[in-house]
């Protein structure tokens, strides 16, 4: 299909970001319109050849703080009527210049083409799979540039010769995806997702949410998502088999598969309803999924932390975001199940009382569930109205408390105490909380299909640590570990996690390449943001090993001796 065929507007950000305004980050705003004569003048051209000419200019502004990071691109907008269904896109770029030329392509929200590279005289074809959220899917050419502000942004050019679009059979994402032969017909779609690690025939309950559902490696031990233990209460008379998911987008993605259903974790941390979608990880789980499956979602922790822009969804927003997942599954016969946030244990900051967590986002997930007639388990309430009656001390048995010494070969050997997230104890008793509340719901006919899979019988047991004490400096920041080691686009992001030190008003992160012959700082934590973060984000260059230490900073001005020395390859 020609290009020109598709409808084209212009998307530009004429405006500069507002900036932050009573704690939250406002960037640019998009400005979409129809083109001119003057805008297809400048935009869009037709080579002798038949391709088509596009303009597109790039910059990536960061606020000043170092967490939001938005790439803003002044492009045509190439528009297709979809639907809310899977569909594979094939571009095909040719380079008729003498330089190669790198291109990217987003459809609607989520980067699908990144930085390739075409040769001079090469003509290339592209194909990716876009699981539409939207009716109209949008879809935006242009070349990489490091410019950081418009000013040194430069209109640069990259040609396409085709567009060609085909909604695909149910099961022939997944198997596309994984790399399969012979999905993109259609025919045999049922065994080509076989051989991507779907039974067709088998329901899966999908997992999408942050770092309190996540599944953690060993090293991480006793840090455990509810999630990671919720197939202890599905279908538990079964064998299960754990495994990572076949398509190994990120390594958190986990499948426990029984005998008649699975379970598939993809939580992962740091995320909230936006960035989850953002990043693609979305779209990929929606590769996998297929009719009759179910995905439980849980979101508010990342989407209330003004603080990250990238992540932050302010609560009159969330309903909009929350339409997405919601419109996404239905129209392709997946089941929704809306998880109000598992509250923290937040009793030391409002003196020894408990206070539900995230109250505006949970009502609003409560609202949505209500006005949309789809289940709804309340954990906030339920894990809130646990806590007050088990009482602070108990409830460190649920959350990441634990000490030094209890762990001494993993990342929380010199202890940590964490009111966010969960130890594996918390994590079965909430895990056990979902299946129990879904077994007693009623109404919903896609839930009493679900409920012969479920088994909320078995109850945790809490196991006892014997640790023997030592003596500890209080001054030097202990419970010292990194969380999430990622490197996209040369660059690393990774979370640090620390206990907080008594009387400290900030705290020096200080790191060491391999050739340096010093640790140099890599930022600066106040006291009060350590205190409202359970885990502190980190950039990093990536292509070294690197050192990493942590000190507390008093009033005087004094600081402490450092923590331990983490080292990790990024």
């Amino acid at each position: 299909m020609n290009p020109l065929e598709y409808g084209i507007k212009l998307q530009t950000y004429p405006q500069e970001a507002r900036g932050w305004f009573e704690g939250v980050y406002y960037p640019r705003e998009a400005r979409i319109q129809k083109m001119t004569a003057a805008d297809q003048a400048a935009y869009l051209s037709e080579t002798e050849s038949g391709a088509l000419r596009i303009a597109s200019k790039l910059w990536t502004e960061t606020e000043v703080t170092g967490f939001g990071i938005y790439p803003y691109v002044n492009s045509p907008v190439f528009s297709l009527q979809t639907g809310l269904t899977d569909g594979e896109f094939t571009i095909t770029f040719v380079n008729p210049e003498k330089e190669e030329i790198p291109v990217n392509c987003y459809a609607d929200e989520v980067l699908m083409i990144r930085d390739l590279c075409i040769a001079p005289g090469e003509v290339r074809k592209v194909s990716f799979i876009n699981c539409s959220i939207h009716e109209v899917t949008s879809l935006r050419f242009f070349c990489s540039d490091t410019a950081e502000q418009e000013a040194d942004a430069k209109v640069r050019h990259l040609y396409v010769s085709d567009i060609s679009y085909r909604a695909l059979p149910e099961g022939a994402a997944a198997a596309i995806a994984a790399g399969t032969a012979g999905a993109a017909d259609g025919a045999g779609a049922a065994d080509e997702a076989a051989a991507a690690g779907i039974n067709m025939d088998k329901p899966t309950i999908f997992l999408a949410s942050d770092s309190t559902v996540q599944t953690y490696e060993p090293f991480y031990y006793p840090q455990t998502g509810w999630g990671q233990v919720f197939y202890e209460y599905v279908c538990p008379q079964e064998k299960v088999q754990d495994r990572q998911s076949e398509d190994r987008i990120y390594p958190q993605c986990h499948v426990y598969e029984r005998e008649t259903i699975s379970v598939e974790n993809r939580s992962i941390g740091a995320r909230s309803a936006r960035s989850f979608i953002d990043e693609g990880k979305w779209n990929a789980l929606l590769k996998r999924a297929k009719a009759g499956d179910y995905v439980l979602l849980q979101w508010a922790h990342n989407d209330a932390t003004a603080v990250r822009p990238n992540r932050y969804v302010c609560p009159a927003d969330f309903d909009g975001f929350l339409m997405k997942y919601i419109t996404s599954c239905k129209s392709r016969g997946i089941h929704p199940i809306l998880v109000t946030p598992v509250s923290r244990r937040n009793c030391d900051e409002h003196d020894g009382e408990f206070v539900l967590s995230f109250g505006e986002y949970r009502d609003e997930m409560v609202r949505v569930a209500e006005r949309e007639h789809i289940p709804c388990v309340d954990l906030c309430v339920m894990s809130n109205d646990y806590l007050k009656q088990i009482g602070s001390e108990e409830a460190k048995s649920l959350y990441l408390w634990c000490p030094a010494g209890a762990y001494p070969e993993g990342a929380y050997a010199d202890g940590v105490s964490d009111n966010t997230h969960l130890q594996e104890y918390g994590a079965k008793i909430y895990a056990r909380m979902i299946a129990k509340t879904l077994l007693e719901m009623e109404g919903f006919a896609e839930v009493d299909a679900l409920k012969p899979y479920l088994n909320a019988d078995k109850v945790p047991e809490k196991k006892e640590i014997t640790v023997e004490e030592k003596p500890v400096n209080r001054e030097v920041p202990t419970g010292f570990a990194l969380q999430e080691l990622q490197v996209q686009n040369k660059v690393a992001n990774f979370l640090l996690i620390w206990n907080d030190v008594e009387g400290a008003v900030s705290y020096n992160v200080y790191r060491k390449g391999s050739v340096d012959f010093q640790f140099f700082p890599l930022r600066t934590v106040s006291a009060q943001e350590k205190k409202t973060a359970a885990v502190l984000p980190f950039t990093i260059p990536a292509a070294d090993v690197y050192q990493v230490k942590v000190t507390a900073v008093f009033a005087d001005g004094k600081e402490s001796e450092p923590s331990r020395i983490i080292e990790f390859r990024a």
